[in-house]
């Protein structure tokens, strides 16, 4: 994976190369969806900040409460820092609380698609009816429109963060995209996914709805099956 994509994993674990697995659906709904302004604030590692800080800001729509997620970082090409943005949910399910992150930009691949365009019956359609753009962005086909005409739409991929709390530290886990593109491989996860290109090293993406996602996170919120990758404990800036 391209490390400008790391931001906010780099800096919290120290990775090389691993990024959270996509969700085409998000993990809440509104009844699931929860704010505790705890969480607002700087978040530092054990180097307090020299190296980055993790903002959450408050960020009310339609109102509604969630949170503005602001990665600051050194900049190794400037000599600077520079700032990433992500939109987050924080959500409550079984006691268990987890973070529904999203990126506010993405970078698009310059590729060239392949498409197979077919009419029959039911209307035209287009395999594949899933694209990967970039870093957490897809473009999907709805096919067998009655008139027919192809919809496209542009998805935005979730990240599921799982949320631990004790005294005045925060500690985020979540999935390995390499790690869980294997187990699906191997049949060892039982959760909705597809695989998109071609090789051996394919993209994985979670195609499950919320429900069957949610039910899946929480059967697994206390094992490794999904949660696999943890940051070290962060504390709040003074």
């Amino acid at each position: 994976m391209n490390k400008r994509y790391l931001v906010l994993f780099a800096l919290l674990a120290c990775l090389t190369g691993c990024v959270p697995v996509d969700s085409l659906n998000p993990l809440y709904t509104d009844k699931d969806a929860v704010f505790d302004e705890s969480l607002l604030g700087s978040w530092v590692g054990p180097d307090a900040g020299d190296d980055g800080v993790l903002e959450f800001i408050a960020r009310d729509q339609d109102g509604k409460r969630s949170y503005l997620l602001v990665m600051t970082d050194k900049d190794k090409d400037s000599n600077g820092y520079k700032k990433t943005v992500y939109h987050a949910h924080l959500v409550k399910l079984n006691e268990h609380l987890f973070l529904d992150v999203i990126p506010e930009t993405f970078d698009s691949r310059p590729n060239s698609y392949s498409l197979r365009v077919k009419s029959g019956k039911s209307g035209a359609t287009i395999e594949p009816a899933l694209l990967k753009l970039g870093e957490a962005a897809y473009l999907e086909f709805q096919n067998g429109a009655p008139d027919g005409k192809v919809s496209a739409h542009l998805r935005r991929a979730h990240w599921i963060l799982k949320v631990a709390r004790k005294d005045k530290t925060l500690q985020l886990d979540w999935a390995d995209d390499e790690e869980f593109r294997r187990a699906v491989q191997a049949g060892t996860v039982k959760l909705p996914s597809t695989l998109l290109g071609e090789g051996k090293n394919k993209d994985v993406v979670i195609t499950a709805s919320t429900q069957e996602l949610q039910k899946f996170i929480v059967d697994h919120a206390d094992d490794k099956t999904f949660f696999n990758r943890k940051t070290e404990e962060l504390h709040l800036k003074e």
